[in-house]
Order: C-alpha cells, then structure tokens, then sequence
C-alpha cells in the first residue's frame, strides 16, 4: 500500500510536472503566435487598407484632372496626385509603386494635352477640329489606360490582403484547435485531479478558446458586427483573444471597403445612377427571367436633344446639371415603379421596366419626355434653360428577340426614329431592328 501510494504520489507529481511543462510550451506559443500576428501580421493588412484608400483617392483625382475644364483647378490636381503618388514610394511594393507612377504619368501627359487644346482655342486662327478631336481622343484613351491601372491596384491590393487575412486565421484557428485537443488529453489522465482540473479549464481556458473559435466563424461568415470576446485569465489567450478581435476589426473595414469599391464600379459618378455595365447586367438578368416566366419587359432609351450645344453655349458644368436634373426625373420614375435607370453614356440614359408591356411603356415614357420638358434650369448668368429628351420604347413582346441584345438594339433604333422624326417624341418598332434607319447626330 506504501509502495503503491508513493508511486501513485509519484505519478501525479510527474503528471502535475509533465502537464505544467506542456501547458506552458502552447501556452508560449500562443504569445509568440499572437505577437507576431500583432507586430508583423496586422500591421501588414493595415498597410493594404491604407493603399487601398489612397488608389481610390488617386483614382478620383485622375478623374477629376480629366473632368476638369479650367487650367487652374488641373493644376493644383496634378500637384496632389504627385504628392498622393510620391507617398506610395515609402512601401516596399515595387509594383504598386510603378503603377502609381504610371498612373501619375498618365496625368501628366492629360494635363499636356489639355494644354495643348488650349493653345489651339486661344489662338488667332480657327482650330483644325480633326486635330482638337485627336487631342481629346488621346486625352480619352490616357484616361482610360489611367483607370484600368488603378483598378487593377485597387484589385491586386484587395487580393494580397485577402490572402494575409485568410492565412492568420488558419494559424489561429489551427494554434486554437491543437491548444483544445492538447488540453482534453491532459483531463482525460488523472481521475483525482479531475473535478478541480475540468472547472478551471472549461472555464479559464476552453471558454476563451472556443469563443475565439466562434470569433473566427463569425469573421469567415462576413457578419458586419464588431468582434467583442470574453476576456480570459491567463495573460497569453488573452493575448491572441486581443489579436482575433483586431483581425476581425481590419477584416470588417476590408469588407466596408469592398463594399464601397463594389457600389463605385456600379454607379455612375456625376449622376448616381447606375452606370452602363450595371445596366447590362440587369437587363440580362430581366430578359431571363421574363423569358422564363412567359411576362414582358419594356427598355426605354432616353436621349437629350441638342445637348452639344447646351455645353458649347453655357458651358460643360451646366451639361453637367441637366444631367442631373435628368436623372433626377428618372429617379423620381424609379420610385413610383419597379424599374432600373442608369446612364448609359454622354447624354443618354436607359431604364428597363419588369412585367410591363409596350402601351404601358410608352406612357411611362411620354411621362419621362414631359417631366424632362418641363424642367426649369437656370444658367449663372440667370439665364433659363430648357431641355427635351427623344424616347425609343422597346419591349419583348412587340417583337421577336432571343437576347437582351437584341431588345436593346431595338430600343436605340427606335430612339434613333425619334431623332429622324423632329426629336422631342417617343417612338418604337414593332420588330426586332429595320436596315432603313440610320443614325442621326443628336
């Protein structure tokens, strides 16, 4: 009995020494797990976030360069984007910072060409339209190129911290789950010692890990909340407890950004509709399921008339705001029916109506054209301004159309009839399309 009580005294003081040791080895762990994830890793998907808000911001004063019209205001652009651009050169990204530059390049050679523009207008002789048109178009394609690069640093950032985030949760996540098998076995030995054992680590130590567990579920399902775990005993769990919430902290401001990113390539900046590939996007979701369903679907292409000369005579920030009264006509059309407007391009704006047939369009349309009529717009020299609008009508069941394309080329034929027919009017075909019709200059 002696000799079996001492070796059983033995045992759990070798149990107790071997369980200490163990313990203290994940628990070690853990705090180098959890400060190198703080130290290195975080810091990492911050620098990714910070980048992310600055190509934005690059992407939208390039925009504003190529929008501006007045030399001064290009200018003072020009100088923010070389400072914004000359900020990415601290990163260790050397491609992020070549892009950049390419894209303050671009800029710049806007800027130029504006310049160019300008020389021509001002001089003594009429501009040779052919080159000024040259200009432009290569003002318009360095915009363009501008704009692809950015999103593609915009895309390649969002990747690489998708990438870093993902990999710190599978560390923690796999430090979590061997930290949890490591302390079942131990429980599972001594019988003695277990009633004492279970209490203090289901509480201090199995709690915060499956809260963490949970905390990490919750950031892998997206939900947009923030993160707030039990605060542990040990000083160590309660260190990587405090890098989960961090992590989920950037995780959720990723997602807003993405949101955000997601809602800008969606929407049309000068009138904040949707813009011409949400449109496409739409219109083939809703010529699918019209087709499906056996219903119709009416598109209506709505084009301002005249509108050259409106920018010409007063100038492209009052184009700017007929455009926006315009839009706001179709916005007002939008919530009084189930129906979709974006812009689609220059002075043109499109919408698409579900489950609505071609007398019903059309009506919706002849109220568009007259609310447009009737818009009052008055310049800065208190000049008033009055704008029409052409409507081409289009719907499923008027005619014979396999694709959406084809119901939106019938639409824009259809517009194109209203031009020839005096503008100011609603027109549409009663066929997919007529090879009589030819464009007209709105």
């Amino acid at each position: 009995m002696i000799t079996a009580g001492r070796l059983l005294i033995g045992f759990v003081l070798l149990y107790a020494i071997v369980a200490a040791g163990v313990s203290i080895v994940f628990l070690r762990k853990i705090e180098n797990d959890a400060r190198y994830t703080q130290e290195q890793q975080l810091p990492l998907v911050l620098s990714q976030n910070r980048n992310a808000i600055k190509v934005e911001r690059l992407a939208s004063l390039a925009r504003s360069i190529y929008l501006a019209k007045d030399r001064e205001l290009e200018r003072q652009l020009q100088l923010q984007t070389h400072v914004l651009a000359q900020s990415f050169t601290l990163d260790e990204n050397d491609q992020l910072a070549k892009g950049v530059q390419k894209v303050s390049s671009h800029v710049k050679q806007i800027v130029a060409l504006r310049d160019q523009v300008r020389k021509m207008d001002a001089g003594d002789t009429s501009p040779d339209p052919a080159v000024r048109a040259e200009l432009e178009r290569q003002a318009l394609e360095t915009y363009q190129s501008a704009m692809r690069v950015t999103d593609e640093l915009g895309q390649s950032i969002v990747s690489d911290a998708a990438v870093l985030a993902y990999g710190m949760s599978g560390d923690i996540q796999r430090t979590a789950k061997m930290i949890q098998v490591a302390w079942i076995i131990i429980l599972t030995l001594p019988v003695l010692i277990a009633v004492g054992a279970i209490y203090v680590v289901a509480r201090h130590i199995i709690r915060p890990i499956n809260s963490a567990i949970e905390g990490l579920r919750s950031i892998d399902r997206h939900e947009k909340r923030r993160l707030r775990l039990r605060r542990p005993l040990f000083r160590e769990l309660s260190t990587i407890n405090e890098a989960i919430e961090a992590y989920g902290h950037v995780s959720l401001d990723l997602l807003r950004t993405n949101s955000i990113l997601q809602a800008l390539s969606e929407e049309d900046g000068l009138t904040t509709l949707a813009n011409r590939r949400s449109f496409e996007k739409r219109i083939g979701e809703e010529f699918a399921k019209a087709t499906q369903n056996d219903t119709d679907l009416a598109i209506l292409m709505v084009d301002l008339d005249h509108f050259k000369s409106i920018n010409d005579h007063y100038g492209h920030q009052m184009g700017d705001t007929c455009l926006k009264m315009t839009a706001n006509v179709l916005r007002s059309i939008g919530a009084e029916r189930d129906c979709h407007a974006a812009r689609y391009g220059g002075e043109e704006f499109s919408l698409v109506f579900p489950d609505c047939d071609l007398k019903s369009a059309i009506a919706e349309a002849e109220k568009i054209r007259l609310s447009i009529s009737s818009l009052i717009i008055t310049s800065s020299y208190d000049e008033t301004i009055r704008i029409t609008a052409s409507v081409g009508v289009a719907t499923i069941k008027s005619g014979r159309f396999e694709t959406a394309a084809q119901l939106l080329e019938n639409a824009d034929r259809a517009l194109y009839l209203a031009k020839h027919s005096g503008r100011n009017i609603v027109k549409s075909l009663p066929l997919p399309g007529r090879a009589d019709l030819k464009p007209l200059t709105a």
